[in-house]
């Protein structure tokens, strides 16, 4: 209690001086739109988040203005949640775990083998697929407005991974997500859960055989020099959530409110996009750093851990609803 308190003194300090620089503005109504993000300035999803920014900013005639605070600097996701409830934070960016806190039915959109690729997130994103989960969370005083991706989760070990049966019996580094233990079960492995500043040295003195995540992580945390293979298992397209206010929505326009989905669509779009071009980047350096690349069969894994995305998908009505409509934008490309 005494830490969140604290935390919450820190930002409302951090505010208060923000609001002192602003009064000094030639614009003294320009509303502050602040956002919360746990990654540094180079990831995709702030510069998407930017871009938002700066779109709505102009397109308002300078009415509102997005302040970021990178970096985990305003708290964990889970108690910038709670200021977004409160009013406190206008925005933030959270995994889907922080939502599905409050409403199960959120486990579906990050659910294993639910997407082919980032690509398959992004039709699904711009086709309005999870619009009425999002609106469904405004009863818990805050709304997800888009998915930003978090790019697509594989396995990496010291040793190859070319079939599946070389996952049996690894013991695999997950987050701490019952799904994901479930999954890595399914997958015929074990999960095993710990904070990302661990996993290095874990993989290194054997504590663990494998991890899995997107190939800008294994870079940028030099994974590859403990693990140098990588293999392509393609069981999460991982997404994040971009998540407002319901107190902050609620306190725009019609036309400013309606203005702010169709610029937060079009910024989705742009971060799956920016994304991607990341990841081509980060591949590019990771093989040079020696990494070598394995492709198991990852339809069949998408079969052995079929039971537990059904079960995901039959939660309720709308998870099934969400899942049938993924699945149709999966045949249309096929068709």
């Amino acid at each position: 209690m005494k830490k969140r308190l604290s935390l919450l003194m820190a930002i409302l300090s951090i505010f208060f001086l923000a609001g002192c620089g602003a009064s000094n503005a030639e614009n003294k109504d320009v509303q502050i739109i602040r956002v919360a993000f746990n990654q540094n300035t180079e990831h995709p999803q702030y510069l998407a988040m930017k871009k938002l920014g700066e779109d709505f900013e102009r397109e308002t005639n300078g009415r509102y203005k997005m302040k970021i605070y990178p970096n985990g600097v305003l708290g964990s996701q889970t108690e910038v949640l709670e200021f977004i409830r409160t009013g406190a934070l206008q925005m933030a960016i959270v995994p889907t775990s922080s939502p599905e806190g409050y409403s199960k039915d959120f486990a579906i959109v990050g659910a294993p083998y639910l997407y082919d690729d980032i690509d398959h997130m992004s039709r699904a994103v711009q086709a309005g697929v999870y619009d009425k989960l999002f609106k469904s969370a405004n009863k818990f005083g805050f709304e997800p407005i888009t998915i930003y991706t978090a790019g697509e989760r594989n396995v990496y070990s010291k040793k190859p991974i070319d079939n599946i049966e070389d996952l049996k019996g690894m013991i695999i580094r997950v987050n701490d997500s019952p799904t994901y233990i479930k999954m890595t079960e399914l997958m015929g492995g074990s999960g095993a859960v710990m904070a990302q500043s661990e996993v290095y040295t874990a993989l290194q003195q054997g504590v663990i055989d494998a991890a899995e995540n997107s190939e800008l992580v294994f870079r940028d945390f030099k994974h590859y020099e403990v693990s140098p293979y990588y293999a392509y298992t393609k069981h999460i397209v991982h997404p994040d959530v971009a998540v407002a206010s319901t107190e902050f929505l609620d306190s725009l326009s019609e036309e400013d409110r309606e203005l702010l989905y169709k610029l937060v669509k079009e910024s989705a779009k742009y971060e799956f996009d920016t994304f991607k071009e990341k990841v081509a980047e980060a591949k590019k350096e990771i093989e040079e750093k020696g990494t070598k690349f394995c492709y198991p069969d990852s339809e069949k894994l998408r079969e052995m851990v079929s039971p537990l995305t059904e079960s995901i998908a039959n939660q309720s009505e709308l998870t099934r609803e969400v899942y049938d409509a993924i699945n149709e934008l999966r045949e249309e490309k096929n068709d």
